[in-house]
């Protein structure tokens, strides 16, 4: 048995679907190194899964590790795998004050924000991308990526009630052009066709939300926790891009995906895109939800 060290801190919904990772190692211990938010969306009860809290961490009490997959881009994290005693790492480590990443995720890294290439390239090869964000984690190990699925805390469950649609109408500061200005006029007309309504509201766990998602038959979004939630739980969704990629999202045969024309003019704009969002129409994503219903 090998010991194991994954570094994946945030967001919320890329630490949901590195999840699919823990299937490569299931008679390995593997020690995960999240924060204490994003450790809510993992499995809680795997004998072999250690959870712990970066900002509450002794690595002294850890072993020497057989593998340490770091997979954040910040200096904290990339520190913390270069400091790790270890036989082999994949992913991302600090070079004097610089975060540098491993000949073996290349395919990642190579355009995100630390890629060699400097971000104008590493914008250019993300737009190119076709692969989800499993095809390549997998990639990074030689193996084939077939349709895992996320590994999530096991007391939520699906369990949707008929007719009932969930509207994730937020995202975060980071990217406003995330956020359809359209979803009440989408609510009104799919209350006409019969049916419920929910929109999504803070809760005081992540363990309420998700339940809260887990009871809807279908759940309408953008590129956001709730989507992976969604797809955790194998609640179907229609989830909609409008400056982030759509092809890093892996559907598992229950998403419709509504990709905005003008996606690769905002391609991960930090500005404020009307003209991107009016790109997407109401009756388009409607469309969407009467397909997925159906089946």
């Amino acid at each position: 048995m090998r010991n194991i060290l994954i570094i994946k801190t945030g967001a919320a919904g890329d630490v949901m679907r590195t999840s699919v990772l823990l299937h490569l190692f299931p008679n390995d211990r593997v020690y995960w190194v999240s924060t204490k938010l994003n450790g809510q969306l993992l499995p809680q009860n795997l004998d072999s899964l250690s959870i712990l809290d970066i900002d509450d961490l002794n690595e002294s009490e850890l072993p020497v590790m057989d593998l340490v997959i770091s997979l954040d881009d910040d200096m904290k994290c990339a520190a913390l795998a270069s400091r790790m005693a270890k036989k082999e790492l994949v992913g991302t480590y600090l070079d004097g004050d610089q975060v540098k990443y491993t000949e073996s995720c290349r395919e990642w890294y190579d355009m995100g924000l630390v890629s060699i290439f400097g971000k104008e390239k590493a914008d250019a090869i993300k737009k190119r991308n076709l692969k989800s964000y499993q095809e390549i984690l997998y990639g990074m190990f030689n193996t084939d990526f077939e349709a895992q699925r996320y590994l999530t805390r096991e007391d939520v469950k699906g369990a949707p009630q008929r007719k009932l649609i969930g509207l994730e109408d937020r995202a975060g500061a980071r990217w406003p052009t995330k956020v359809w200005h359209r979803f009440d006029e989408l609510a009104k007309l799919l209350e006409g066709e019969g049916y419920t309504i929910k929109y999504f509201q803070d809760r005081d766990t992540l363990k309420e939300y998700m339940e809260d998602i887990a009871e809807c038959s279908l759940i309408v979004t953008g590129d956001s926790l709730g989507m992976h939630i969604a797809l955790a739980l194998g609640i179907p969704n229609v989830s909609i891009f409008t400056c982030t990629s759509a092809s890093e999202i892996y559907d598992y045969g229950i998403m419709a995906k509504v990709v905005s024309p003008l996606l690769n003019d905002a391609f991960y704009t930090n500005d404020y895109r009307i003209d991107v969002l009016n790109s997407i129409t109401v009756e388009e994503v409607v469309k969407n939800v009467r397909e997925l219903m159906s089946r």
